[in-house]
């Protein structure tokens, strides 16, 4: 997958932690399966998986994704629950020449949400059941339709609910309670 594609959906899908909570080792194992399975020659006939608890996720994406691919990321936290449901919180901070042209008051956004993550045909996206933006509530839709306005000058227009292709080797993922179950 796109490193900007999937750095929309930390976007979507973070949350603020206690940096202590992180674990170097617990990162590095979540960042070598990805790497193995997407550097597997041969398709496997039967469907194989691999779990992780929430912190280990949660290192991963704190030490090292946040770090290669959304460096205006500062914490990221997610709460794993059943069926696929997901609670978060993330910290962005938009800083430098770059984002000049953001206003002030979007520079340092704490985002919390709510929602399920779906998966079918290699592909996933985050639907939220709840959305606030430093503390306050706003509708998902109201945010896609602004997110659309932003983007004036693109040929093709994205939304917050668009699919996106999971990372290579991945076919499915599934949550549970403080767990996520990569199927490969």
């Amino acid at each position: 997958m796109k490193a900007r594609t999937l750095a929309c959906l930390l976007l979507l899908l973070g949350g603020t932690a206690v940096a202590d909570d992180f674990s170097l080792e617990k990162a590095r194992r979540v960042d070598g399966f990805l790497a193995r399975i997407a550097a597997r020659r041969q398709a496997s006939l039967f469907l194989k998986k691999a779990a992780f608890n929430e912190n280990e996720l949660n290192s991963y994406l704190n030490l090292v994704y946040i770090k290669k691919y959304a460096p205006e990321v500062t914490r990221i936290e997610l709460r794993l629950k059943d069926k696929n449901r997901v609670d978060g919180n993330l910290k962005i901070k938009l800083a430098g020449e770059k984002y000049s042209a953001v206003p002030g008051f979007l520079r340092d956004t704490q985002v919390s949400f709510s929602g399920s993550f779906e998966c079918s045909n290699y592909h996933m996206r985050f639907v939220f059941s709840e959305l606030l933006i430093n503390n306050s509530r706003f509708s998902p839709d109201v945010l896609d339709e602004a997110y659309g306005a932003a983007q004036f000058n693109a040929k093709v227009k994205k939304s917050i609910f668009d699919w996106f292709t999971l990372l290579p080797g991945l076919k499915n993922v599934q949550s549970s309670e403080k767990k996520i179950t990569f199927y490969y």
